[in-house]
């Protein structure tokens, strides 16, 4: 087959930053030998001028296709896959809704998923005390990307309140991540992602990531079958990455939902003894592996510098 891998940072080119460059290439790279090793011819754009109609053109010439952007812009060039050629991805309407993270967060919180309680400025601004600590972070955007922690007390007659933000409650715990592949009768876990994130003044700034991560039997059953769960409802399908903070209580929140490869599946290509692509291809074109046919040997760590991802 001919395959279409369309990464934003790398295809759009301009100036995305060092870092951002590094992670797409870093993606880009494993879904291309991943597709490649198993005989198939792969594309994609390379600083194009105009991002979207490379990927009209470059669709339309394939047999398949892939796109790994910003959640503002993923859902739009979804479309154009999907009337292009075979979407290896989630569908478009799976993507709009999970670029909205006020109305996933609703949707799961709906359905009993654990999610951060979103609050409201009335609820703010009448908590006498100010002791509680928020985190405030733009509705529609990419995972870590500002992302603030707000101190009830210091920060109170700053936060500010627009359509175009979340304010939750602050979950105190561990940052991590599953990842999943989904079929259209199946869902199969891969791994669970430690997420480093370090505080910088108030804003939370992602540095990488660690493949895999035990958490111990019992949590990951636990954080796979919500992962399950989501997927289903959220009507995800391909390559999923889930953002949790695993509270100090035990309970496993759900922050985020991203409906595209993500940074950890540099490292889970190197851990798994399935090659990610594979997978992806029989999520769309065949059956899935069992459960316990996955394994990871090994492991892997990725660090984000201001140069980008070693």
């Amino acid at each position: 087959m001919r395959i279409m891998v369309a990464e934003y940072a790398v295809g759009a080119g301009g100036d995305k930053g060092a870092s951002l460059l590094r992670e797409g290439k870093a993606m880009l790279t494993t879904l291309r030998s991943g597709f490649e090793g198993l005989d198939n011819e792969v594309v994609y754009p390379v600083a194009a001028p105009d991002f979207e109609a490379a990927v009209d053109k470059l669709s339309k010439e394939s047999d398949a296709g892939i796109v790994i952007a910003p959640d503002d812009k993923l859902c739009e060039l979804t479309e154009l896959v999907e009337s292009n050629t075979v979407n290896l991805g989630c569908p478009s309407e799976c993507v709009k809704i999970c670029a909205d993270k006020v109305r996933t967060t609703k949707i799961l919180a709906d359905k009993g998923i654990p999610v951060p309680r979103i609050v409201s400025e009335k609820e703010i601004r009448g908590d006498d005390t100010w002791n509680s600590v928020y985190v405030k972070k733009p509705r529609f955007g990419c995972a870590s990307e500002n992302v603030f922690i707000l101190n009830g007390k210091e920060d109170h007659e700053h936060i500010s309140f627009d359509d175009n933000h979340i304010i939750t409650e602050f979950i105190k715990g561990e940052d991590i991540s599953s990842s999943v592949i989904a079929g259209d009768s199946s869902v199969l876990p891969l791994t669970i992602n430690k997420q480093f994130i370090r505080m910088e003044q108030e804003r939370l700034i992602y540095e990488g990531g660690f493949v895999p991560y035990l958490v111990g039997r019992d949590t990951e059953e636990k954080i796979m079958s919500i992962s399950k769960k989501v997927v289903a409802m959220l009507n995800c399908k391909g390559y999923v990455g889930i953002d949790f903070v695993l509270g100090d209580d035990g309970t496993a929140y759900v922050v985020d939902v991203n409906p595209r490869p993500t940074t950890s599946i540099v490292g889970i290509a190197k851990v798994l003894n399935y090659e990610v692509a594979d997978l992806i291809l029989r999520a769309k074109f065949g059956t899935l592996p069992r459960e316990e046919e996955v394994k990871t040997e090994g492991c892997f760590s990725f660090i984000k510098d201001k140069k980008g991802l070693e």
